[in-house]
């Protein structure tokens, strides 16, 4: 497809990875995997399509979707999957196996309000988006921060799983990054946790350098 741009990961690398990850020139679905692999030091190729090509490129993939990655001969679908594959894969999942739950613990639960979020980002009714947004921000969103500081701080208040930086405290990140773009920024006065932990991620040089140097877009 002639105008797929491939960047090349903008992090000094220290891994050779042979992985392909494809997505639109957007944050979206595959930022999670490309601050994974930010963190990780992972040099990879970035590939982004332009709109135009997408209606070609989705007969030919696996569930007609996008992200994909691709890796050791293997073509991977939905954008989870390969952001748990790229955690376990590059120390980024827990010591142990049920530290390993105890990330994916956290990641579920971000699904859980994501729903909610793009329902209001698709609705096409101004009236109705009104409403969910309202919903959103008053009930949903509120609810789910308590329980995320509740669970966080039950953990020691710094990380999700064990005592070390995972993959859920990097999707919690990103995901609260996308609802500040999208929706505005969340009320965290009453979750010194969470507020400490997205400092945490943000200031971590890799993901530092990974933010400063991606390219510009709208989402």
């Amino acid at each position: 497809i002639s105008s797929i741009s491939s960047i090349s990961s903008i992090i000094s690398s220290h891994i050779m990875s042979g992985i392909k990850l494809t997505y639109f020139n957007l944050k979206g679905r595959a930022e999670l995997s490309r601050l994974i692999l930010a963190q990780a030091e992972v040099e990879y190729e970035d590939c982004r399509i332009e709109r135009g090509d997408w209606a070609d490129m989705k007969k030919t993939l696996p569930l007609g979707q996008l992200p994909v990655m691709e890796v050791e001969g293997t073509t991977i679908s939905q954008s989870m999957s390969i952001a748990r594959y790229l955690a376990r894969r590059f120390g980024l999942a827990g010591k142990n196996d049920v530290e390993g739950a105890e990330a994916d613990q956290a990641v579920d639960a971000i699904s859980d309000l994501k729903n909610s979020v793009v329902a209001v980002l698709y609705e096409k009714d101004e009236e109705k988006k009104a409403e969910l947004k309202k919903k959103v921000q008053t009930e949903t969103m509120p609810n789910w921060l308590r329980m995320m500081e509740t669970l966080l701080t039950s953990k020691g208040g710094n990380h999700f799983a064990g005592n070390q930086l995972t993959w859920a405290d990097i999707a919690v990140y990103n995901f609260l990054e996308m609802v500040k773009e999208r929706m505005g920024e969340p009320e965290l006065d009453n979750c010194p946790n969470i507020n400490k932990l997205l400092e945490t991620v943000k200031n971590l040089p890799n993901i530092k350098k990974w933010e400063a140097a991606r390219p510009e877009t709208p989402y």
